[in-house]
């Protein structure tokens, strides 16, 4: 089974209407439609998530706010959706993770990115040991962060919250 990680970009009030009724979580996400709730827009970053974690914070599975978003930041809401349950973050704390973004375009950071460093810290997908001729991982995760940055960029600038599952 993959782990797929996927963002949606929500009202501030639809988060909170989600923390009241976690129940619902699950429907929201796979689109069920459900009475009261606004638009929003999502974001797929399929497997590279956890390349890109690492490479914010130097951790696996760790790191400090606001650029351990993806593997442990945010507050958790609802039912373990396959790799524990989705968490939210309000619209100030997207504000801030978009500063922390504004400064890291893809070239500053993926002058962290070392494959023997992803292999030994055994970050998800076992990929990092592959040759450059037969996979582009670097350009895999550049394109994957380079979706990202924009899409919390533009949540940051909307006033806009998240929801984070891992799937």
């Amino acid at each position: 089974m993959s782990m797929i990680a996927a963002l949606r970009r929500l009202s501030d009030s639809d988060l909170s209407h989600l923390q009241q009724k976690p129940e619902l979580v699950a429907d929201y996400l796979a689109e069920v439609p459900l009475d009261g709730f606004g638009p929003f827009a999502d974001l797929d970053i399929d497997k590279a998530w956890h390349a890109i974690h690492f490479l914010l914070t130097g951790t696996a599975w760790d790191g400090e706010p606001p650029l351990n978003f993806l593997a442990i930041g945010g507050t958790e809401i609802g039912d373990d959706l396959g790799y524990g349950p989705a968490r939210g973050l309000a619209a100030s704390q997207v504000r801030e993770l978009a500063t922390a973004l504004d400064a890291l375009p893809a070239d500053i950071l993926l002058e962290r990115f070392n494959p023997a460093a992803f292999t030994a810290a055994d970050i998800y997908p076992d990929i990092w040991d592959r040759s450059p001729e037969d996979d582009d991982t670097r350009g895999y995760v550049e394109r994957y962060y380079d979706e990202l940055r924009t899409f919390v960029l533009d949540a940051g600038t909307k006033g806009e919250a998240l929801l984070i599952s891992i799937t």
